[in-house]
Formats: C-alpha cells, structure tokens, sequence
C-alpha cells in the first residue's frame, strides 16, 4: 500500500513539474508577433471606434486649424462657398473613417517585427510605435488617395489652394497646400495616438482579450522579467 501511494505521489509530483515546465516554454517568434498583432488590432479597434463615434456630428475628425483656413475665403470673396467646402470635407472625411479599420488591419497585417520580444518587455505602446515608425507613410497615402477620390468628386480642392496660400502668408504653423495630405496626416496622427493609448490600456489587463497566443506570450516574458528583478 505505502509503495503504491509513493507511486502515485512521484507520478503526481511529475505531472505538476511537467505542468509548470509547460507553462514556461519559451513562445515562439512566430507566436510573439502574432500576439503583437494581437494587441495592435484591438487598440487600433477601440481607438478607430472612438475617434469615429466624435465625427457623428460631421466635424469631430476635422483638423483645428481648418476652419481658420476656410475663412480666409471669405477675404477672398468666395464666402458663398465655405459652407459647401465645409461640407464636402466633413463628408469626405467621414467616408475616409468608416474605412480606417480596414487600412490599419492591412498595414498590422504588412508590419515586420525584427526582435518582437522587446518589443513586448518594453511596455508602453511599443507596438504601436514600431507600427508607425515603418507603416506611418504608407497609411497616410492610403487615407490622403481615398480622400483625394471623395474630394474630387467636389469644388473643395479648386479653392483650398488659394485658401491655403493665403492662410500660410500671416500663420505660424502653416497648412499643406494639398487638402487631401493635410486631412490624412492629422487622421493618422490622431490614429496612432489613440492606438498608443489603447495599447498600454491592454497590456495592463492583457488576459481580457481571452487570446490564448496573447496570454501565453506576456505571460512568458512578464514571469521572466520578474524572475530578472
């Protein structure tokens, strides 16, 4: 009896080293940047959902500083135009929006991670920023082509030019004579910032994803990190 129970405490005591040495398995490159990716596509989500649900009213995406250039029309006789003008942009933009999940999922999908596991241990929106430091000029043709497409359809880019020009002669932080890449590089910044934030949201509750790649892989490496300090 008092063999069989020592057999049983030795096969039992096996299982859980077994267990444990499972659970610490080093995750592959492959698995690292697929939770990577992870991550990044439900931050780019719930930013993207956010910066949209402000442009419900039409104006919520478009830059500060537009209306002060749209005004200049008025100096420039065209004031019967800047409430059309408003209106194409806000439209545009808000085509441009509804669209901005799927040009942020392709440019996740395209991303390259040469050492992913830093890029996990390093906290903070890490991923992100790798996203925008390779894929930041791709994305924004991306949204500067699309709103080119809508804006052209319009008058709106007959007069920014002169708007802009004008605008330019007495600003300080002068505007893109370009309507479309004015639009797309604020859209992209105000993307990537709000992805940044949605990022550390969920590396500080990353089993909330229920992601068993994502769980694994900032288990590994916050474990480790732990064991390091």
């Amino acid at each position: 009896m008092k063999n069989i129970l020592l057999f049983v405490g030795i096969v039992s005591i096996s299982a859980m080293s077994c267990k444990t040495l499972a659970t610490m398995i080093s995750p592959t490159s492959f698995e690292t940047v697929a939770a990577l990716k992870e991550v990044l596509n439900s931050s780019a989500f719930k930013a993207l959902k956010r910066i949209n649900s402000l442009n419900d009213g039409g104006t919520g995406l478009l830059p500060s500083q537009l209306q002060p250039v749209l005004s200049t029309l008025k100096t420039l006789g065209l004031g019967t135009e800047i409430d059309q003008v408003t209106r194409h942009i806000s439209n545009a933009s808000q085509v441009v929006g509804k669209e901005s999940a799927l040009i942020m999922k392709d440019a996740i999908a395209d991303v390259s991670f040469t050492d992913a596991a830093s890029v996990v241990v390093s906290g903070g929106d890490a991923a992100t920023s790798v996203l925008k430091q390779k894929m930041y000029g791709s994305v924004k043709k991306r949204y500067s082509t699309r709103l080119d497409q809508e804006l052209g359809k319009t008058d709106a880019l007959k007069y920014w030019p002169m708007a802009a020009g004008a605008y330019n002669l007495f600003a300080k932080e002068k505007v893109d004579s370009s309507l479309s890449d004015f639009l797309a590089e604020r859209a992209v910044d105000a993307a990537f910032l709000g992805m940044g934030v949605e990022e550390k949201k969920i590396r500080t509750d990353y089993k909330s994803l229920g992601s068993s790649v994502v769980t694994k892989v900032f288990d590994y490496y916050g474990k480790k990190g732990s064991r390091k300090s």
